[in-house]
Formats: C-alpha cells, structure tokens, sequence
C-alpha cells in the first residue's frame, strides 16, 4: 500500500503523456509484439466510449484473461498515465479491460486504437475510429515507429 506521503507526492507529479518503451528488455518488447497485443486486441468483441477512455470487451477465455495480465503489466510499465482495470463479468461473462485517466489520456488511447491494425476493423468502425491511416504490426521495429508517430502525433496536437 502507498503512503499517504508517497501518494500525495505521485498525485502532484506532472503527468506526461507518451508511451515509453524503455523499460522493457529486447526479449519482453518481441514477446508484446508478436504474442500478447495482437493475441489480445484482435480478441476485442466491442468498444465502449467512457468519458475518460475505453473498456474493451473481451471473451471469457482462461488464455485471454492471461494475456489481459500480461498487456496489463507491460501497459503500466510503457503507459503509465493510465489507469488500468479488468472487471470479469459473474457467470463466466465477459471480461471488461478499462483504460481512462486525466486530461488528454481518452485522446491519447484513441490515437493509438486508431494507428494500428490490432483491433479488428468491423469493431474499430463500430467504435467509430478513423482507419484511414493504420499501420499493420508486424515487427518490433514498426511497433517502434508506431509508438513514436503516435507520441509526436498527440504533442503535436496538444502545442498551443
């Protein structure tokens, strides 16, 4: 449990929104890119606007809420100005993964839902995202670009 100290000092920190992979070692970065995203959010059912982000539904499956673990541990590490949470429905329902946060994370995590092809397109439109400009991921290195273009595109749009 945090402190009161140390959560009043987390919570008067500027929050910086941008995607960091830096934490993660080669061997975590191709895990994430190749298995856990593209396992996960091509399993995405639907999409529900909140108003401070998303909660994506996922099926019920003992492998997907493993996964949902996994990309939760990996989210907080690269995204940590978002607040992460998985409600699992009663009577093996759906499981909700929930991402929201402060000023300017919902816009954020719409950037980045609209910039790749791991969310299967049918539920993107639902959604109603832009796909116009989806790059396909395929590799560590175009997650990378990815990742970039997507942190540039949203300082961009932040400047005043």
């Amino acid at each position: 449990m945090v402190s009161m100290d140390k959560a009043t000092e987390l919570e008067t920190q500027p929050t910086v929104i941008a995607c960091d992979v830096s934490p993660f070692t080669p061997d975590q970065r191709e895990r994430w890119v190749e298995e856990v995203a593209p396992q996960l959010y091509s399993a995405v059912q639907e999409i529900q606007e909140l108003p401070t982000g998303y909660a994506l539904c996922l099926p019920s499956d003992p492998e997907i809420l493993l996964l949902a673990a996994e990309e939760l541990n990996f989210g907080r590490l690269c995204c940590p100005f978002v607040h992460y949470a998985l409600e699992i429905e009663p009577n093996r329902g759906p499981f909700w993964l929930r991402m929201t946060g402060g000023e300017g994370v919902k816009a954020f995590l719409r950037m980045s839902f609209e910039a790749t092809t791991l969310i299967n397109e049918e539920v993107a439109k639902a959604a109603g995202f832009n796909l116009s400009d989806r790059t396909d991921i395929d590799s560590v290195e175009t997650t990378l670009e990815t990742v970039d273009r997507v942190n540039k595109r949203f300082a961009g749009s932040n400047e005043k």
